[in-house]
């Protein structure tokens, strides 16, 4: 059984193409999967039409209330949680909302720990941050629970305090330096991860930033933000068909800001 995660929030109603986009296609990635949607407190206003959305498309709904749970606390959360119950050893697929799919993805076989679309370091000039690669968190597939679990405690029986999803940023010689969610993990654990081949990028395709592209122009270049703001608009007026391939866009124009590791 494949166990498909899926975290949404929503905190502008101007932003919503971003949280519902997935549920316009969530059936042609994943027929037959287990999919539960997990809503972390998003404005009040769009929460029914959240849940609505998830039942239909058969997903199991949960509302989380309050302030919710950071992004790196559910993915940390809902691994630990698969890993010590009875699905310990079924596949976990987490997902973000502004995903979309072409074709079915649970024939997905990979001999790793863990799998995803690899992002390399980049370095954004605006903020004079460097990166570091990662698995991008927007599509995770984890085959066995139970194995990456039991590999996070071994490698925190002599590093006690790693975190593998949490993210942070410091300062080293004068450049700042960024671990975006899930970037430790990968850093730790990059032998033993596998990337996304062109097959699987194929069949899906990410917008990113669906719930805050509002908060671009403080940390792309002109060319970048004008390249996710054009990918945007065919998000939100729902022309899904000029969406499809866009991630060869996106590898070409993130190539201009990448960094070797």
């Amino acid at each position: 059984m494949i166990n498909v995660f899926i975290l949404t929030f929503c905190r502008n109603i101007d932003l919503f193409y971003g949280t519902e986009l997935v549920f316009k296609t969530l059936r042609t990635g994943f027929p037959n999967a287990r999919i539960t949607v997990v809503d972390n407190a998003s404005i009040p206003e769009v929460i029914p039409e959240i849940k609505s959305l998830a039942a239909g498309c058969d997903c199991q709904f949960e509302g989380l209330s309050g302030n919710g749970l950071e992004h790196h606390t559910f993915l940390a959360k809902t691994l630990h949680d698969m890993a010590s119950g009875e699905s310990a050893h079924e596949t976990l697929v987490f997902i973000d909302p502004d995903v979309c799919f072409w074709k079915s993805c649970e024939d997905f076989s990979f001999h790793a720990l863990i799998a995803g679309r690899r992002t390399s370091g980049f370095k954004l000039e605006k903020t004079k941050t460097i990166t570091m690669p990662r698995l991008h968190t927007s599509f995770l597939w984890i085959p066995d629970p139970k194995k990456l679990m039991r590999e996070i405690w071994r490698l925190r029986s002599s590093h006690f305090d790693f975190e593998p999803f949490i993210p942070f940023s410091f300062v080293m010689d004068g450049m700042w330096y960024r671990y975006d969610t899930g970037a430790s993990l990968y850093a730790a654990l990059s032998h033993k991860a596998e990337s996304f081949a062109e097959d699987h990028l194929n069949r899906y395709d990410h917008i990113y930033c669906g719930s805050h592209l509002d908060w671009l122009s403080n940390v792309y270049d002109a060319e970048t933000e004008k390249m996710m703001k054009e990918i945007h608009t065919y998000a939100k007026e729902g022309d899904l068909i000029r969406l499809k391939g866009i991630w060869k866009k996106q590898v070409q124009d993130f190539s201009k800001i990448t960094v070797n590791h």
